[in-house]
């Protein structure tokens, strides 16, 4: 357990492309319901994968994954206002899910110069999300607890990127690479999303279709092998612990 070998990924790596190819040709040949549909079957394909590799189990992260199932059941009757709402609520809990997990597997260690950029970097990026969407995006949500849910889901998003990019810096080893991938991936999907549904171009469905299904696989992938043994620290920060 813990190990990241070929032979251990195979399955999984088969699953995920016939996932993302069954996917992409629901898209192309059927309508968007159906294709919601065919995301939700993948979501749950990939939830009933790790009970089956791994059992039931405690973990917040099977709990992020049955959430990820949760909202895109949310999601194939989206145009209904409780259920846009529903979906909301639900991204939320699942960027935040995974966040909070990432954030308990950090050490204490000092905020170096590049911490406290990428920080601001993120704080600038949500007040540019707020200012220049929020006309494109007001007049298709249906109220202000949407839009408020809206920019909570924008900002939860980024601190997870945030927390995401402390893990991998914090830890040496593939382990920490994985979710790193996977949260970056989860990031891009959703901007794909954003520019598909929000904005009208369609041919971003794709690209938020791969990049949703890599992000689920490789979370999956995270949470079958992982160990808490392969997190070793990095040089750098091992010595900034040892001098506090």
């Amino acid at each position: 357990m813990g190990k990241y070998t070929l032979s251990s990924n195979l399955g999984l790596l088969h699953l995920s492309i016939l996932l993302i190819l069954a996917n992409l040709a629901v898209i192309y040949f059927f309508d968007l319901e159906t294709s919601r549909t065919v995301r939700m079957g993948s979501c749950l394909g990939l939830f009933v994968y790790v009970l089956v590799t791994r059992g039931f189990h405690k973990s917040i992260l099977l709990l992020g994954l049955f959430l990820m199932l949760a909202r895109d059941a949310t999601v194939l009757a989206y145009e209904l206002p409780v259920f846009r709402t529903l979906s909301l609520v639900c991204t939320i809990l699942v960027y935040g899910t995974i966040g909070f997990f990432i954030f308990k597997r950090l050490p204490t260690f000092k905020i170096d110069l590049r911490m406290m950029w990428f920080t601001i970097a993120i704080i600038v990026l949500n007040v540019f999300n707020v200012y220049y969407l929020s006309d494109i995006i007001i007049p298709v949500l249906d109220n202000d607890v949407q839009l408020f849910l809206f920019f909570i889901q924008s900002a939860v998003m980024l601190f997870m990127g945030f927390f995401a990019f402390l893990y991998n810096e914090t830890y040496d080893g593939k382990q920490s690479l994985i979710l790193l991938l996977s949260v970056f991936a989860f990031i891009f999907s959703d901007l794909s999303g954003l520019a598909a549904y929000f904005f009208g171009y369609e041919p971003a469905y794709y690209a938020e279709r791969v990049f949703y299904l890599i992000a689920a696989a490789l979370l999956v992938d995270y949470l079958i092998h992982f160990s808490p043994v392969e997190d070793q620290l990095s040089e750098l920060n091992s010595n900034e612990l040892s001098t506090e």
